[in-house]
């Protein structure tokens, strides 16, 4: 006599077999974003004696936010939220506007560092993005900026690749780019660093990284507004600090083929704490502020 299956075990195997269907897609679409389906090295390079102005007079700007209008356009911009948790900081960032970690004031963004208690943590701050909204793959990324002053305060401007794939981010597999890291306070306010994080998996971490720094003569980053940015090409990135380049990366590697993959978004953030920035003290003064005059973005002229 043939045998036949009970519902319930009819059911059980439907909800193994949709399980196991999950688990295959999920392999498929991880190996496919982790594959480095790169674009083709050209022969274009930038000289070393190549000076700022010569190189921005190939490009054209794409991209400008000069945050005039006293308000965050969401058209271009995220904001991380309070999920964020990174390097053991201090702060949580900001969902919204109404958290008052944002504000605008004689045509700048300021994002502002507090001493206040929100979600358990004694800080908070904001980190604001343009994933899924504005994203390049090369070009010249920079801003005008003010950055915080004392211990422990740890402003960014950098840079996440971005997969197709619902703009889902993989770090270090899609690359990381910090344009501007300072850790202000004690002997650094003069001093802002540079460096590409790349290589590893999702469960390894960054296995690379390269970068430099650049310090500010017989002055503070504190106390004027000063150019940031990077030029990224196929085969190199320049940074630079108002018009000086003072770190060149070459990524010609294959080890780099994420930097030709993917497109990358925004993020500018003020950290508190961590683990490189070190603790706010007592000589610490909340609130502190980041302040943005303007974000533009060039892409080549051809």
């Amino acid at each position: 006599m043939k045998k036949t299956l009970s519902l319930k075990k009819k059911i059980i195997i439907s909800i193994i077999s949709i399980f196991l269907a999950m688990i295959i897609i999920f392999v498929c679409v991880f190996c496919f974003l982790s594959f480095p389906f790169a674009d083709k090295i050209d022969d274009a390079y930038i000289s070393q004696n190549t000076t700022l102005n010569e190189i921005k007079q190939n490009y054209k700007e794409v991209f400008f936010d000069d945050f005039e209008n006293a308000t965050l356009n969401e058209k271009f911009w995220n904001f991380e939220g309070s999920r964020t948790n990174r390097n053991n900081e201090l702060q949580t960032y900001a969902d919204s506007l109404k958290d008052n970690n944002i504000e605008f004031e004689n045509g700048c963004l300021n994002i502002i560092a507090k001493q206040e208690k929100r979600n358990g943590k004694e800080f908070t701050s904001a980190s604001i993005t343009t994933q899924g909204k504005v994203a390049y793959k090369y070009g010249i990324f920079e801003i005008k900026a003010k950055l915080p002053k004392g211990n422990g305060m740890w402003p960014a401007f950098w840079l996440m690749g971005q997969t197709q794939f619902f703009n889902i981010q993989l770090w270090p597999i899609t690359g990381e780019i910090d344009i501007m890291e300072s850790i202000c306070g004690k002997d650094d306010d003069q001093k802002i660093y540079s460096t590409i994080h790349y290589g590893g998996t999702v469960f390894s971490g960054s296995l690379y990284r390269q970068g430099g720094e650049f310090v500010l003569n017989n002055d503070k980053f504190y106390n004027d507004y000063h150019i940031f940015g990077v030029v990224i090409t196929d085969r190199q990135m320049l940074f630079y600090v108002n018009d000086v380049i003072h770190t060149y990366i070459d990524i010609t590697d294959s080890k780099c083929d994420t930097f030709r993959k993917y497109d990358k978004y925004i993020l500018l953030n003020l950290a508190i704490g961590g683990e490189w920035a070190g603790s706010p003290d007592e000589t610490t003064e909340f609130p502190n502020i980041y302040s943005i005059d303007y974000l533009k973005i060039y892409q080549e002229d051809i």
